[in-house]
């Protein structure tokens, strides 16, 4: 359908050959496109990549240590850090000086919160562009008691900005909305594409509704099936004439006249408006009794069944 066709459809339910607002029909039809397409939505898939960059530090883990004395992490060649603190204390960032064997000090970050917090950033050499070399180490140090979690050093980054600097998580987060700018919400649950397609039972978790949760050490690629929103119908000065394609399937098309019919006329025809509604609310219940999910599902536990 286009929206010349649905143009005129809603004109003659107002026994008119024209409306007196094109701004208000446009108006009414992307209203209406949200309310009917959830009646079945539309849904794509996108693909993640969920390879978290490895943590240099093999021994680090994602429960809490609480101490007073120092607590030292070490690696070679690591670039940037990652931590989360809670209480007050400080961290040194040091590399190794092997002309004196003595540890230098990069640079020095004050520990000061109520909760845990994460801190993030470079290790780098004062005054310097690049990365330092060698051996580095994160010193934690404290006249009172501190706790850290989730310590990480990296030697791979995603790029040359501080704030993609990746958490070191349990569960790393994908925001869906910044993978895909229509999305609504999940449509069904994840699916591991390696190896077989299997819809996880278990191992993600779903987070603000948009946000997914896969564990750190499940790497692999998942498909993401979601419910998108339709493309929203943009004014283009004489609806009559628009040929633009409305952005549902033929038979949720067939619902979209009497809903802007009942929008248009809310106001000057309440009773007709009413009439309409009724009408729509009559075909949506048979478009929502009607359908079927045929998608071909795999679940399988981590038990194997």
């Amino acid at each position: 359908m286009t929206v010349a066709e649905l143009y005129s459809q809603v004109s003659q339910l107002g026994f008119e050959d024209a409306l007196e607002h094109d701004e208000r029909f446009y108006f009414a039809v992307n209203r209406a496109l949200l309310q009917v397409n959830s009646l079945r939505p539309a849904t794509k898939s996108l693909l993640i990549n969920h390879h978290p960059i490895e943590n240099m530090l093999k021994s680090s883990s994602f429960k809490p240590i609480s101490r007073v004395k120092d607590i030292t992490f070490e690696a070679v060649g690591a670039k940037a850090y990652y931590f989360e603190a809670d209480g007050n204390g400080v961290v040194n960032i040091e590399k190794y000086n092997e002309s004196n064997k003595v540890w230098d000090i990069l640079s020095r970050k004050t520990l000061e919160s109520k909760g845990f917090i994460p801190y993030r950033n470079f290790i780098k050499e004062e005054n310097e562009e690049g990365f330092a070399k060698g051996r580095v180490r994160l010193r934690f140090s404290g006249e009172f008691i501190y706790s850290i979690r989730n310590v990480a050093m990296y030697e791979h980054l995603y790029s040359n900005n501080v704030e993609d600097i990746p958490s070191y998580e349990p569960f790393h987060r994908y925001d869906m909305t910044k993978y895909a700018d229509d999305f609504i919400g999940f449509a069904e649950t994840p699916v591991f594409v390696d190896g077989e397609n299997l819809h996880l039972n278990q191992d993600y978790d779903i987070e603000s509704a948009s946000i997914l949760l896969l564990p750190f050490d499940k790497q692999g690629a998942y498909k993401v099936i979601y419910k998108c929103r339709p493309k929203a119908i943009e004014s283009e000065g004489n609806a009559i004439e628009d040929t633009t394609s409305i952005d549902l399937d033929e038979e949720l098309c067939y619902a979209l006249p009497n809903l802007v019919a009942a929008y248009i006329w809310a106001e000057d025809e309440p009773s007709l408006a009413e009439y309409y509604l009724t009408l729509y609310r009559e075909r949506a219940a048979e478009i929502v009794a009607t359908t079927k999910n045929t998608s071909p599902v795999i679940y399988k536990s981590c038990n194997g069944w």
